[in-house]
């Protein structure tokens, strides 16, 4: 009964978002423009933003386990945006936040 219980109250909050493949996995550009133009195609939704990785030469996922300390930070428009190292990379790659 408990199980039941469980499962409706997962039903009326309505169905889980699907996750891409490598959803553990964090969204990295070589450069800040990269970056800006990959979020600017997807504003505000990580999963679009996931999906027009092809059209980016310069983004690609890494895994959060590679990620290392912050290297710069900067300010664009109110927003922070970090550079972090990456394990296998020659300089750091700014993160997607």
């Amino acid at each position: 009964m408990a199980i039941a219980g469980i499962g409706l109250g997962a039903l009326a909050a309505g169905p889980a978002p699907a996750q891409p493949a490598g959803a553990g996995d964090a969204i990295v550009c070589e450069s800040l423009v990269e970056l800006r133009l990959l979020m600017a195609g997807a504003p505000g939704d990580r999963a679009a933003a996931s999906s027009h990785l092809a059209e980016r030469t310069g983004c690609r996922r890494v895994p959060r386990a590679a990620l290392g300390a912050v290297e710069h930070r900067a300010m664009v428009g109110g927003a922070p945006f970090e550079c972090l190292a990456v394990r296998e990379a020659a300089g750091c790659l700014w993160l997607l936040p």
